[in-house]
């Protein structure tokens, strides 16, 4: 029985380890993919989109070893709660692999020529994503689920942020209809950033739930 017990704790601390892996990689895509666009530095860029794979690889591993935990163990209380946490959150860190790569792929476009170039605004974005990154990682390792105030602020900092881009950018390429293919590749950026907020706060929700089992999903935040 103890030795059953010992590999079931350490099956459930693998899936701590590797939703964290998750979240710190996570972080970096987007990180990163907006550097390449800043420093105007493909290869960062190509990092990203190359990363993107191994994310998708650590969801899948995740997802099998919660099923499988699920299967062999049938985890109750706290321990079903965090199973539950991870196969919801695994979703919501490959999505943000996804705008990663969408970010990155913009980035491209933009290195391939000069006119309009990202706005001030981008940066404070993306200082605001990683860190909110930074505080679901911390919140599910600290079982603090009072980041979730500091994500919904943070997000509503990035939406504010997203505003102020689609206006400026909008406001150029009416002045300079011919940069119009550079202005959309800002706009996407822009609003890929917002989903990766958007992301954060569902991240922050299950922390919620992980940590007090309550479900503050659609609840008027």
């Amino acid at each position: 029985m103890a030795q059953l017990h010992g590999r079931y704790q350490s099956e459930l601390d693998e899936l701590t380890s590797q939703y964290q892996q998750m979240v710190v990689l996570a972080g970096a895509m987007v990180r990163d993919a907006m550097r390449s666009i800043l420093e105007r530095d493909p290869a960062l860029g190509r990092w990203v989109v190359n990363s993107d794979e191994e994310l998708d690889s650590l969801e899948v591993r995740l997802d099998q070893a919660c099923l499988r935990i699920l299967a062999l163990y049938r985890p109750v209380a706290r321990d079903l709660r965090l199973v539950v946490t991870l196969m919801k959150s695994v979703t919501d860190l490959e999505r943000i692999g996804d705008q990663a790569v969408n970010i990155a792929k913009r980035g491209f476009d933009l290195t391939r020529g000069t006119g309009l170039e990202p706005v001030p605004e981008f940066t404070e974005m993306a200082r605001l994503i990683v860190d909110m990154l930074e505080l679901v990682k911390r919140g599910f390792v600290e079982r603090d689920a009072q980041v979730f105030e500091a994500l919904l602020q943070a997000e509503r900092q990035v939406d504010q942020l997203n505003r102020q881009v689609f206006a400026q950018v909008i406001r150029a390429m009416a002045e300079h209809p011919d940069q119009s293919r550079r202005g959309l590749a800002l706009t996407s950026i822009s609003k890929a950033l917002e989903r990766v907020a958007d992301h954060a706060v569902n991240l922050g929700e299950q922390i919620v739930y992980l940590v007090a089992g309550e479900d503050v999903r659609h609840a008027g935040h």
